[in-house]
């Protein structure tokens, strides 16, 4: 299972399990194996309505305060002897180490000479119990979003001290301005992206399958979604070919004018989510001037293509099948043509390499330079013309701009 941290609302330690319990997961089990530990304590769970639509805020209530440990080696010590799986145990000691380096560098101190307060000491419940939460997910991926820019002043924050250490942890991570929007990032939520997060990307591949959204504490402006992600099945890595499934989604169109359905192709065609789009004019029922509009797109965006295609073409169905691929071996290139640089893919057929260039790096030099794509073109085809014959005298096939613009031929 994949998961997505969506943290545009902020991130926080209660916010994360509050989306966990969100999803489903029951936190009874880690519960008991921290009263085992010497530290009673639970979590309440409270639905809760907000401005990102229902979700849960979480209350971890510690049951005596009398032993609660607040140094590194003491919270270690607990971890060590909880009866919980020995990948959750791994998690937790990461989620710790990484918290505990990142608040020695902020104040200049030895790792060993970190002491956390009452109130960030609650971490030993919470950094548990979040670990267990994914392993019960099965999570095996966590990518999440980019981080807003978090509030510096002591009323934003549980403490004063926490500002330092989240300055820390944000090294590395992508960020945006929040414009002062009302969010909340405290250490404890970076430091639990620090450690368990493969990649930062801006949105997630795959398809959405359950959404827990956490709201954190019930003083906390935080807002958390945690997205679960089948990730598409076959997709393949295309720098080295093979096959794979997409989606092919087709209709006749008889009831558009050339103007609406011309918007209705442009439109279609600037979906990054399309991989190609093909009109094939003809004659429908009753003779009637009629085409086929044909769609291909992965699987994963088959929802929100055949949306698209309804909302711009006003058909009233559509055709759709998954059909297999086979993609060859290629991989993004430049190539010099002209004495200009343009954009190309490399691909390899039966063993030898091409190297084609792109449309649209075609088009856009061919405007700058004042000619046509075909003056582009026909340039570099004498030149792979030339490499192919006997004749070895000194002929300059490439043709520069100036040439280009002039018949291609050199001025006197």
């Amino acid at each position: 299972m994949d998961v997505y941290l969506d943290c545009a609302g902020g991130v926080s330690g209660h916010a994360l399990l509050a989306a966990l319990a969100d999803l489903g997961v029951a936190f009874q089990e880690v519960e008991e194996a921290l009263r085992k530990a010497g530290l009673p304590c639970h979590c309440v769970f409270m639905p809760a309505v907000e401005g990102m639509g229902t979700g849960h805020r979480v209350d971890v209530i510690l049951e005596s305060r009398e032993h609660l440990p607040r140094r590194p080696s003491e919270i270690a010590a607990i971890f060590s002897v909880l009866s919980i799986s020995q990948a959750t145990r791994t998690c937790a000691v990461a989620v710790l180490d990484t918290l505990v380096g990142a608040t020695a560098r902020a104040f200049g101190i030895a790792s060993e000479d970190v002491c956390f307060s009452s109130e960030e000491a609650m971490l030993t419940m919470i950094v548990p119990a979040v670990c267990y939460g994914l392993e019960q997910l099965g999570v095996t991926h966590c990518i999440a979003s980019s981080l807003p820019w978090p509030k510096t002043t002591a009323e934003e924050y549980a403490s004063a001290q926490t500002s330092p250490v989240t300055a820390r942890l944000l090294l590395g991570k992508p960020v945006f301005s929040t414009a002062g929007a009302d969010v909340c990032v405290t250490p404890l939520g970076v430091a639990f992206l620090d450690a368990l997060v493969d990649e930062f990307v801006p949105a997630p591949n795959g398809v959405l399958q359950a959404l827990g959204t956490g709201y954190g504490m019930a003083t906390s402006p935080c807002c958390l979604r945690v997205w679960h992600i089948r990730p598409t099945k076959g997709t393949i890595d295309h720098t080295r070919g093979g096959r794979e499934p997409v989606m092919q989604l087709e209709t006749h169109v008889d009831h558009l004018n050339g103007e609406d359905l011309g918007l209705a192709l442009t439109e279609l065609m600037a979906m990054p989510e399309v991989l190609d789009v093909l009109w094939l004019p003809g004659v429908g029922k009753k003779n009637r001037p009629a085409g086929l509009l044909r769609v291909l797109c992965f699987p994963e965006y088959q929802d929100s293509v055949a949306g698209a295609m309804l909302r711009h073409t006003h058909t009233l169905g559509l055709r759709m099948q998954i059909l297999e691929r086979l993609v060859l071996p290629r991989t993004a290139a430049h190539m010099s043509l002209a004495g200009e640089n343009l954009a190309a893919k490399r691909y390899t057929v039966e063993g030898h390499e091409y190297v084609r260039p792109e449309a649209d790096s075609l088009a856009e030099t061919a405007r700058r330079l004042g000619v046509g794509v075909p003056a582009l073109r026909n340039t570099l085809y004498s030149r792979e013309y030339a490499g192919d014959t006997q004749n070895h005298d000194k002929k300059r096939v490439a043709a520069t701009p100036r040439e280009l613009k002039n018949g291609g031929h050199q001025c006197g």
